[in-house]
């Protein structure tokens, strides 16, 4: 069967600007190292790993609730995007510049390397930072573009920033109750031996975290989400936008699933912006969007029909799982550079 390409996408100048400031972030030799040694780091924790734990699935176990609903929990209509509160946690998580939504997939991934399936991870002993030589500390799970400022006076080191962006990440995560503190009230170093909840969007009290077993109600995010690079340099609404088509995923469908705005809006939490994610994420090759009858090539509804009634179908939305396989920083490092002339 021979499925269509992406729509032509044709660029405003808000788009432009707003992707050459990305790749330009991109391009810079702290980014490209950051990332790299992120992707190093990630990729030893799954080398020592047990057979018995994340690599039974090749990925990492997510239930459901962390990217949809069971039930809305506002009355919204099919074109308003309901408050944070009533969204599942990946779209509650979202921030332009924040790191939370990665920190989170990547604790769940961290977890996962050294649990089995229906147990609890014994403790959280890794350090927030500051590791040593050989040791990974959770600021080497997480790409930065952090550099050190200042003078010998008032100099704040790179592993400072990252420490702080951290702690602006681990508050983000207790705030929606999918961490706890249990250093919350002393003095300093308040986020060590943070633990992870359940990821639903479950109000607490909730309980601690446990690795979904296969007959539970969950999916499996690849590992080379992580492993490749993919995690540290899609934005929040492409990750978002890529974990509903993980939810969705089924191999035996080569078309897609049809995916309703309403049900995309009420339960997940994904408005027409984040929808929008699709368009890059075609670009780099890790989805494939097709509009079906009644819509136009920018995703609107179109006349259709003999008398011109306004109606459509739903778009039909598929993973392509052999996108993430290629390395996620050249792959979007180039992309974006075909978009201009240099």
């Amino acid at each position: 069967m021979t499925l269509p390409g992406p729509a032509p996408w044709m660029l405003t100048s808000r788009d432009s600007t707003r992707l050459f400031s990305r790749l330009e972030r991109l391009e810079l030799k702290r980014v490209d190292q950051s990332v790299s040694d992120t992707g190093l780091h990630l990729r030893d924790l799954l080398r020592n790993a047990s057979s018995m734990t994340i690599r039974l699935n090749d990925g990492v176990r997510v239930r459901k609730e962390f990217v949809c609903l069971r039930e809305p929990m506002t009355n919204g209509s099919d074109r308003g995007v309901p408050p944070p509160h009533a969204r599942p946690p990946s779209t509650r998580l979202m921030g332009r510049k924040g790191v939370a939504l990665r920190l989170m997939l990547t604790a769940l991934f961290e977890a996962q390397t050294r649990t089995e399936p229906g147990e609890r991870p014994a403790g959280n002993p890794r350090p927030l930072s500051h590791a040593g030589r050989d040791g990974v500390a959770w600021t080497d799970l997480l790409a930065t573009d952090a550099d050190d400022a200042g003078d010998s006076r008032t100099m704040i080191t790179r592993q400072d920033k990252q420490r702080r962006h951290l702690g602006k990440g681990l508050e983000a995560l207790e705030r929606a109750c999918l961490v706890a503190l249990p250093h919350r009230g002393e003095p300093r170093n308040i986020h060590r031996e943070f633990m992870l909840l359940e990821e639903t969007a479950a109000p607490t009290p909730k309980p601690s975290y446990s690795v979904p077993k296969n007959s539970d109600d969950s999916f499996v995010v690849p590992t080379a989400l992580f492993t490749n690079g993919w995690i540290s340099v899609l934005s929040d609404a492409e990750l978002a936008f890529l974990l509903m088509t993980m939810l969705m995923y089924h191999p035996d469908q080569e078309e897609g699933v049809a995916v309703p705005a309403k049900a995309r809006l009420q339960l997940m939490g994904i408005g027409p912006e984040t929808y929008e994610a699709h368009r890059l994420l075609e670009t780099f090759g890790l989805v494939r969007v097709t509009r079906q009858a009644g819509r136009a090539a920018n995703g609107r509804v179109a006349s259709v029909g003999p008398e011109g009634g306004r109606r459509a179908l739903p778009d039909l939305v598929q993973l392509l799982p052999e996108g993430l396989k290629r390395d996620g920083y050249s792959t979007v490092a180039d992309k974006l550079d075909s978009f201009f002339c240099r």
